[in-house]
């Protein structure tokens, strides 16, 4: 992702600062993805690379233990691991030291990776599936909300006193009177930092700010002959703001697909985020025509820019319509769109095609029920090459698209094709060649499980294959995790889940000490399946703090999601004593989670007494955004609206972001319909996609 600084006070944050890095900021968001592991083709150079369990930083790789490594078909980007010379993540220079010490980026591979990281994780790693998937999970907004209108004794209630204790959402007032005039503000002043003015656009969208499309507009056209002279990134924030507010309306429309056809638009975004706007605005049978003819278009058109076509691709399934199917079942059969003298798609472009069609998430068509599931899962069962059409051996991104689709499809068919689907899945997570086909397989049999209409005799067998993989699986620290997860997944609909979930689960976490990334994901799992028994442990790992900080964060999450006053105290304690951002983060969502305010006082503390370096104040304006309280708005609007250079500019961002956060009023961030599911190893090949992908 791009990291631009035009402040010496920016760099100088920064430079003090490493940690923050791994927070690039573009687009008006910060990055989402796993803590210091920014994929290397949407690095900035300067960004620390990831760091390994015990060990110092490396670029992502291939999976501990032999196996496949990232690059093997993967389109685009450097290549790591491989010492064959091709370029390195820290090659533009030095920058910042990351996390393990030393000057610069660490280079991938070969002589340029340290000795003791030489087996460091990589894509394969579940903190990346976590992460493009957590918003959906954790469901922050509406738990806050159910526990501000709990009554009773619930577990989530906090305080002796009905809502005293409680997390306070900010009211459609304070939104209204405070936070929206300010955001207007700052979107106004053409001298102000691209960032802020970026963070305000996004946040003005996240709130539902009507008001702001004429000015979206202009900026997203940035039309130098009359006048208007917008940096690059703000223009490509305006274009995906459109989706994000969530207008659907013909003006709306109408422009969008204006800009995804202006091809005089080069070296900018705005087309791609245009394209996807136009997804995000979703199945309006009245305006389908418009919206799937233009992005068709897009995708039979030979272009230029790799972009363009996974990102019409991607806004085709993000419509959700099943007049889509049948052109993307020629798609996926003939390498091409329906269309005279339509362009060859290549692989990436196919992976996006059978994405869309698991997003739409038909098994069939009309006249044949099972005619999606049968062309999808003939992208898994096909072998070598054939003379029948359709049967040669997909490339291994459209593999790992296809295991994702079909955890989307199998649900909405019947127990026939369900047992089907389960049974090619479990194929895949035992026996595929690539490490992230057998991880998505692995997912989605969890997702296919958590089905309310999957029979009882079905999700046993699922399970039983989940603990499986849980217990015997290798590399275990790359594998087991996803096993873990999409166990919690099957079992989070389940009311008796204690046997077969929960214990095997908790079994895990107190014995696997070998990895504290693997115990991560197993804290996590105990937390989605709200196994109250795992309490006692989680407290104990997250208040050590000679525990792995990345262990510490997730298990602050697992405390939030099942809930209890045992574990708030120390939830509070971490957030407001340790100057970690990360886990920072981490515990501000946990104690969003279990709706305690008291930690808002002590965090508006922190951003009030001016003593914190500016490193912290971001790091806190950020961990008051994911709490969302109301009393958190002035001292946000104070930074965000500094007049007198007492902050610097990407900490004003930052309060800008949190302040957008802290306005949203879906239960869901829309962008996580984007993320939700998607295959990152195909859209590491997308810059485009990359830098959608890192927006809170």
């Amino acid at each position: 992702m791009r990291l631009t600084l035009t402040t010496i006070a920016s760099t100088a944050l920064l430079l003090a600062a490493p940690g923050l890095v791994s927070d690039a900021f573009a687009h008006g968001g910060a990055y989402r993805g796993p803590a210091g592991e920014v994929p290397p083709d949407s690095r900035n150079p300067s960004d620390p690379p990831p760091p390994a369990d015990g060990g110092p930083p490396t670029t992502p790789g291939g999976e501990t233990g032999g196996g496949p490594t990232t690059g093997g078909g993967d389109v685009g980007g450097p290549t790591t691991g491989d010492g064959s010379g091709s370029p390195s993540s820290g090659s533009s220079g030095a920058g910042p030291t990351g996390s393990g010490g030393g000057t610069g980026g660490p280079k991938s591979g070969g002589a340029g990776r340290p000795r003791s990281a030489s087996k460091g994780l990589g894509y394969e790693d579940w903190t990346f599936w976590w992460n493009f998937n957590k918003d959906e999970l954790l469901q922050l907004k509406s738990r806050t909300r159910s526990i501000q209108t709990a009554t009773g004794t619930s577990i989530h209630v906090l305080g002796k006193g009905g809502s005293k204790g409680r997390v306070k959402s900010a009211t459609e007032a304070a939104i209204s009177n405070k936070i929206v005039p300010a955001l207007h503000k700052l979107l106004e002043q053409d001298k102000l930092l691209f960032d802020i003015r970026s963070a305000a656009a996004l946040a003005l969208a996240k709130i539902g700010d009507q008001s702001i499309i004429p000015t979206l507009a202009r900026m997203a056209r940035n039309d130098k002959k009359a006048g208007s002279d917008y940096h690059r990134e703000v223009e490509e924030t305006a274009a995906l703001a459109f989706g994000i507010l969530q207008v659907d309306s013909v003006e709306v429309r109408t422009l969008l697909v204006e800009l995804m056809q202006d091809r005089s638009r080069k070296g900018s975004h705005v087309r791609a985020f245009s394209a996807i706007s136009l997804g995000l605005l979703g199945d309006n049978p009245e305006h389908f025509n418009t919206s799937f003819d233009a992005l068709l278009a897009l995708v039979a058109n030979k272009e230029s820019a790799r972009d363009i076509k996974p990102a019409a691709l991607l806004a085709i399934g993000l419509l959700e319509d099943d007049r889509a199917v049948p052109d993307l079942l020629f798609m996926l059969a003939n390498g091409r769109a329906n269309v005279r003298g339509s362009d060859s798609l290549n692989d990436v472009e196919m992976a996006f095609v059978v994405e869309a069609l698991g997003r739409i998430g038909a098994p069939g068509v009309e006249g044949d029920g099972t005619a999606v599931f049968d062309a999808v899962s003939a992208v898994l069962t096909a072998k070598g090459k054939s003379k029948r059409k359709g049967r040669k051996s997909a490339k291994v991104n459209v593999r790992r698209s296809a295991a994702i689709a079909l955890g989307r499809i199998a649900p909405l068919g019947d127990a026939s094709l369900q047992a089907r689907a389960i049974s090619l899945l479990k194929t895949e997570a035992s026996g595929a060649k690539d490490a992230s086909e057998r991880n998505f397989a692995m997912i989605a049999l969890g997702r296919i499980a958590a089905s309310d209409s999957l029979t009882a005799k079905l999700r046993r067998d699922v399970i039983r294959t989940l603990n499986h993989h849980m217990a015997k699986a290798r590399p275990a620290n790359l594998v087991q995790p996803y096993a873990a997860l999409s166990l919690a997944l099957a079992g989070s609909e389940m009311t008796a889940n204690e046997e077969n979930v929960c214990q095997p689960l908790r079994e895990k976490f107190n014995n696997a000490r070998g990895s504290a990334r693997a115990r991560g994901a197993y804290a996590i799992s105990l937390g989605l399946v709200e196994d109250v028994q795992a309490v006692p442990p989680l407290i104990e790992s997250v208040a050590d703090r000679g525990t792995d900080k990345r262990l510490r964060g997730y298990g602050a999450i697992a405390l939030g999601l099942i809930g209890g006053d045992e574990a708030r105290g120390t939830v509070r304690s971490v957030l407001t004593d340790d100057n970690d951002r990360e886990l920072r983060k981490q515990t501000a969502i946990a104690a969003g989670l279990m709706g305690d305010s008291r930690v808002v006082d002590d965090l508006v503390a922190i951003l009030e007494s001016g003593d914190e370096s500016q490193y912290i104040m971001g790091s806190v304006a950020l961990a008051l955004g994911q709490v969302g309280e109301e009393r958190a708005i002035a001292p946000l609007l104070a930074i965000a609206m500094d007049t007198e250079n007492k902050h610097p500019d990407l900490t004003r961002a930052f309060a800008t972001v949190a302040l957008g956060q802290i306005g949203d009023r879906r239960d869901v961030p829309v962008l996580a319909r984007v993320s939700r599911g998607i295959n990152f190893r195909a859209s590491r090949a997308v810059s485009a996609l990359n830098e959608l992908l890192s927006i809170l």
